[in-house]
């Protein structure tokens, strides 16, 4: 008996530990601001249809399909376009001029900032790696 209600204590509370992680569905109004302003400046005629807070961070879906994840400063960390592409305003001009430059055709269905740089992925199955001044530091073909 004393076996079965550990087995069970110790199930609940990995449950409920599990629990503790999980993201929190948060109002648009507990975005930061700078984030909010982002979000109507490139995407203008969307609207925030979910927030979801996890550890610090915002992950807001769009009303478009675009999925945009934000850290807890509200500078954006990622844009993911899904059907969409992600406009150029969100990216800085320089990298903006390197994308247009190689692939003049081409659009952004993703974006990611790493360490300051940029990872861009394209309509055309191009993937660039692009400084935050607009070098070009690789490229690949990602299927």
């Amino acid at each position: 008996m004393t076996k079965k209600l550990f087995a069970l204590l110790i199930t609940l509370s990995l449950f409920s530990a599990s629990n503790l992680f999980a993201d929190w569905m948060v109002p648009a109004s507990s975005l930061p601001q700078n984030s909010r302003i982002f979000i109507q400046q490139v995407y203008p005629n969307a609207q925030i249809w979910k927030v979801e807070r996890d550890d610090g961070k915002f992950e807001v879906k769009l009303s478009n399909g675009s999925k945009i994840e934000f850290l807890y400063n509200g500078e954006w960390e990622s844009i993911d376009g899904k059907y969409n592409t992600v406009p150029f305003s969100a990216l800085p001009q320089a990298v903006v001029s390197t994308i247009k430059n190689t692939y003049p055709q081409a659009v952004v269905i993703d974006a990611e900032k790493e360490w300051g740089n940029y990872k861009v992925k394209l309509n055309n199955f191009m993937e660039l790696f692009i400084t935050a001044d607009g070098q070009l530091m690789g490229q690949k073909f990602d299927d």
